[in-house]
């Protein structure tokens, strides 16, 4: 995991909690700047997939954005884990204000697949 989630304890209800309550635009800015930028209301007009979102992305940024990006969305997966569907996309619309609905937790994982693919390359 990334530095962010040092002393997180995924087994540990406060813990998570904690780690929910700092998923929001202040703590999470790059985070913040991909759904704005990338997955705002009209983002299926430019990509498929939220995977080819963070595809572009990858594509356009430096390495350090990408980092960045990697390590926040790391702190979205454990801190959204225990999430319904529904849960998830209203954390995305109202913390985040993110057009992006989330049908299945797989798009969650293909994106955080791709922004690791790009730190490996």
């Amino acid at each position: 995991m990334t530095r962010r989630l040092d002393g997180f304890d995924p087994s540990d209800p406060v813990s998570r909690a904690e780690l929910l309550d700092r998923m929001n635009p202040e703590d999470l800015p790059s985070l913040a700047g991909f759904l704005g930028g990338y997955m705002q209301e009209d983002w299926r007009l430019g990509f498929g997939s939220a995977a080819e979102a963070a595809y572009s992305f990858i594509g356009e940024a430096d390495l350090d954005d990408v980092e960045e990006l990697a390590a926040d969305w790391a702190m979205l997966v454990e801190g959204t884990r225990d999430l319904d569907l529904e849960a998830l996309n209203r954390l995305l619309r109202e913390r985040f204000r993110s057009g992006w609905y989330v049908t299945s937790k797989s798009e969650i994982e293909a994106v955080q697949q791709e922004l690791e693919k790009a730190l490996r390359e």
